[in-house]
């Protein structure tokens, strides 16, 4: 601690050397008493309890990654076969597609046909024309039943007919 500046010379002021003097005008800080904290057996019993059960955790959660990571890579295994599978499938009937469409073509059934059937083009000696009765071809049948019933009947069954019931 200095002293107030008093316009007198400090190197012959020998109380700033004194060190009793200071530790009189400082108060002494007390120390604080240490506190520990004492473990009981009871605890240190527990922590390898502890340490079991994290392990545990740890090793359980590890051993679910792998199993995660090995059916991740069987199910792309399975994805990456059935696509080669696709693949081979859509090959075999883009193949089928051409060889049908090149079969179908009218000069291959025109020559199956010909070549395997027998059958032969049809010329103008062979045709013949049918005439048709244009009269009326169907009759109506007479009404057998009377009975207002059936009539009432078959006029519901025409509206159900008619909404397409």
């Amino acid at each position: 601690m200095t002293v107030p500046h008093n316009r007198t010379s400090t190197a012959y002021d020998l109380s700033l050397f004194d060190t009793s003097a200071r530790k009189k005008e400082e108060p002494r800080a007390e120390k604080a008493p240490e506190l520990k904290v004492a473990t009981s057996s009871a605890a240190k019993a527990g922590r390898p309890v502890v340490l079991a059960v994290i392990a545990a955790v740890f090793l359980t959660v590890f051993v679910l990654f792998l199993y995660s990571k090995a059916t991740l890579s069987e199910l792309n295994l399975r994805i990456a076969n059935e696509t080669e599978a696709l693949r081979s499938a859509q090959s075999i009937n883009t193949a089928l597609n051409n060889q049908l469409s090149g079969s179908v073509s009218l000069d291959n059934v025109e020559q199956y046909a010909v070549n395997n059937l027998g059958m032969q083009k049809i010329n103008a000696s062979q045709e013949k024309y049918v005439e048709m009765n244009t009269g009326t071809m169907t009759e109506k049948a007479g009404d057998e039943n009377g009975n207002i019933f059936v009539g009432i009947r078959d006029w519901f069954n025409g509206i159900l007919e008619y909404l397409g019931f």
